[in-house]
């Protein structure tokens, strides 16, 4: 199955205004980011009927719908029109968003009924996630993808100095509000505020850089990423089996997290011989963390790592220390960070504190974690409804460098199970996907219909 590329264009902002700044400085977070690009796809359906769909004028109308509404919104998302000038700072030349147009042979269903669609979906992407764009890049790529049916996956790749997950999440709410306004005018959908509360276009010490954090455990060959869904049932169980008196009542992201751990930490002894623990490095959103809240309309990053060692084995203990090495980012914590100071003493414990347990006598095995849950991904609604389905689009990673284990967490459609997403090497992968203890809560990638 073939992507074919109907059109590629830049989508400029619908006007020039001269009221936002020609160039963006990235804050201290922002430099202190990898350069890659977020990647997501969200997938929809049409409740259209197969002859309008087969006339081309709905999905003609939905795709002007996109490029009209996106050129609105960029008005105000201005960084997201510009390219990346240096790591200090973004030129908002309106230069625009890449965009692309394309369209696969066959409907959803029969996308969804292939049993490697997972090695296919990044296809779906304008370009590879993990392109180094710190250097006159694109900051934004989209690409629409049409199905046969009438369906249409969006896939988008947000350049991470600009935005993390959050703010990637509230472009697109907005995009969408924008694009339903075109059939409602009294919608209304917030402003994005550029604004930071940290210091900004400051030349970081090589030593705070948070690539020298994954270098330490990189892995470069053959890997491989599959998908394992939690429902909501099995996540009442494990939220019984992690509960204690010390944490009562663990979320169902710090379950599954702490139980993917437990998983992962069977399969790296069995793939290396060795039981040692494993190092968790969390991705926390500070903007929860602040003391008041910082809105969603924030945009830039907001996110910190908070790592923990995971040595215990039962599942009580591991929430507990998930929970403690999160809590440990807490409003002071997020206050600390309006100095450079404060950021380069919390990155240099960061990684020294990594260092330590990467050299120690027995090593450690490492896993990275983030979790896009609770994000509001399902929400968001371009005027035909909420998405069927949300994809982190990991792909395929042939021979890249990236950290040797990797998990992202998304929400389901219902909003009370967990999509799990792990990249792991083919033998480790090979393992899990045999842990019958694993298989017990988790089904390994489902169709997504």
């Amino acid at each position: 199955m073939e992507v074919e590329i109907l059109s590629t264009q830049l989508i400029k902002p619908s006007c020039q205004t001269s009221d936002h700044p020609k160039i963006h400085k990235l804050s201290i977070l922002d430099q202190f980011m990898p350069a890659i690009y977020i990647p997501m796809i969200l997938f929809y359906t049409t409740d259209q009927s197969p002859q309008a769909i087969n006339d081309g004028g709905i999905t003609q109308q939905r795709l002007k719908q996109l490029k009209e509404s996106l050129s609105k919104v960029l008005t105000q998302f201005y960084p997201f029109a510009g390219r990346v000038k240096d790591r200090l700072t973004v030129d908002c030349n309106d230069e625009g968003v890449h965009y692309t147009e394309a369209k696969v042979s066959c409907t959803l269903a029969e996308f969804f009924n292939q049993s490697n669609f997972l090695s296919f979906i990044h296809n779906l992407l304008p370009n590879k996630p993990f392109m180094e764009v710190a250097i006159k890049g694109y900051t934004t790529m989209v690409q629409v993808t049409c199905f046969t049916c009438g369906g249409i996956a969006i896939g988008t790749l947000v350049s991470h100095i600009i935005a993390d997950g959050a703010a990637t999440s509230f472009f697109l709410n907005c995009w969408g509000s924008n694009s339903q306004s075109e059939f409602y005018s009294q919608h209304e959908f917030a402003s994005p505020n550029f604004d930071t509360p940290f210091p900004y276009n400051i030349t970081c010490p090589q030593d705070t850089n948070v690539t020298n954090l994954g270098c330490q455990f990189l892995n470069k060959g053959k890997l491989t990423t599959q998908r394992f869904l939690f429902d909501a049932e099995a996540i009442l169980m494990l939220k019984a089996q992690g509960s204690s008196l010390i944490v009562s009542n663990p979320t169902r992201v710090e379950v599954v997290t702490s139980f993917l751990c437990k998983c992962a930490t069977k399969v790296f002894k069995t793939n290396c011989g060795l039981e040692r623990p494993t190092l968790i490095t969390y991705t926390v959103n500070m903007r929860r963390r602040a003391s008041p809240n910082f809105p969603k309309s924030c945009m830039g990053n907001f996110a910190w790592l908070a790592l923990a060692l995971m040595s215990e084995n039962e599942l009580p203990d591991l929430v507990i220390k998930l929970r403690e090495a999160v809590t440990t980012i807490n409003s002071d914590f997020v206050n600390s960070f309006s100095t450079e100071k404060g950021f380069v003493e919390h990155s240099k414990q960061l990684l020294e504190t990594a260092s330590s347990f990467a050299t120690s006598i027995s090593g450690v095995n490492f896993l990275y974690c983030t979790s896009l849950c609770n994000l509001g991904l399902y929400d968001v609604d371009y005027g035909w409804g909420k998405p069927i389905w949300v994809s982190s689009a990991f792909g395929s990673l042939d021979n890249l460098e990236v950290f040797n284990s990797t998990m992202v967490l998304l929400d389901t459609p219902s909003g009370n199970g967990i999509e799990a997403w792990l990249c792991l090497s083919e033998d480790q992968m090979t393992i899990l996907q045999q842990d019958k203890e694993l298989l017990e809560f988790a089904t390994v990638n489902p169709n997504p219909l």
